[in-house]
């Protein structure tokens, strides 16, 4: 007889977050690091190779084009607070 598993469900890039961080906190970090991750046309060149190198720092790779921006992203308004 031959299992077939069904419908696993992975997710690798929250891999290292299991039951023991709770839900909530797993959807937040979902959020961040789907903002985070996401492909980005440099502002200087519309080449797709712009990067976040270190926390507030974008490079592009194709044109050496560097900008100071947002943590997780380079939007400045969507970075800002509040208060």
């Amino acid at each position: 007889m031959i299992l077939v598993s069904r419908n696993k469900h992975k997710i690798a890039r929250l891999k290292g977050l299991g039951v023991k961080y709770g839900a909530t906190l797993r959807k937040r970090y979902g959020k961040i690091y789907r903002v985070l991750k996401k492909k980005r046309l440099c502002p200087k060149c519309g080449s797709v190779k712009f990067d976040r190198i270190v926390m507030g720092i974008w490079y592009c790779t194709k044109c050496n084009y560097k900008v100071a921006a947002g943590t997780y992203d380079v939007n400045f308004e969507r970075a800002k607070s509040k208060y």
